[in-house]
């Protein structure tokens, strides 16, 4: 019985992580083509994922309380109740991503920092595979994960220094590269949460959390 309920919790996240890779996506993409109504799209996943999240709350408690899982099984659920919350999280950022967009869509500034597409990619590269390691347990992908933050933290540093020089050179443009900075720092964001996922996911797979090196102590 606990194995269903824990295989519903399962699928109904799985589900959640569809619509926010698809949010995350769309925004992100839209800053590249002239999507039209990009914000609404985004917003219309945005109100599934948060029922969706409200109902996977509810479900992991009254599947504890009913059930009284113990070790692995309790890990688990506990663990996609963490993973639901970054997922919300992940939406908001998506969200914050597709607003600026509306300001930036076919304005030229854009091919001005090329390494955003860079950092585009490797974000959301770490959120699928965040979200496939979760999804086969796999603790070696989830490591990778984990490795590949360090490289989007620092397209984030290189995009920030390239925005301020760029900000000082014509600040007339200085509202957009604002919304850039913005949606580069939601990338950043985005890359953190994936990292979360991963993290948990180990955590879920062989019972180590690795957060803050603490398998290292």
């Amino acid at each position: 019985m606990i194995q269903d309920k824990i295989l519903e919790l399962k699928q109904l996240l799985m589900s959640e992580a569809s619509l926010v890779e698809k949010m995350v996506s769309m925004s992100i993409d839209g800053l590249y083509r002239n999507s039209e109504d990009l914000l609404n799209n985004v917003l219309s996943f945005e109100n599934r994922v948060n029922q969706i999240e409200l109902e996977l709350d509810n479900k992991c408690t009254a599947t504890i309380a009913l059930h009284q899982p113990e070790a692995r099984d309790l890990r688990l659920i506990l663990m996609i109740y963490r993973i639901n919350n970054d997922l919300e999280r992940l939406g908001d950022q998506a969200v914050n991503i597709a607003e600026s967009v509306e300001h930036l869509i076919g304005n030229p500034v854009v091919r001005e920092v090329p390494e955003l597409a860079e950092m585009k990619r490797a974000t959301l590269t770490m959120l699928r595979d965040s979200l496939n390691a979760f999804a086969t347990c796999d603790e070696t992908k989830s490591r990778e994960v984990c490795d590949a933050d360090n490289f989007v933290d620092e397209l984030n540093r290189r995009i920030y220094h390239l925005l301020v020089d760029l900000l000082k050179a014509d600040p007339l443009q200085t509202e957009r590269y604002l919304h850039l900075l913005r949606v580069a720092k939601n990338l950043e964001r985005i890359a953190d949460l994936s990292t979360n996922i991963a993290e948990n996911t180990i955590y879920m797979a062989v019972g180590k959390v690795i957060k803050h090196h603490n398998e290292d102590e």
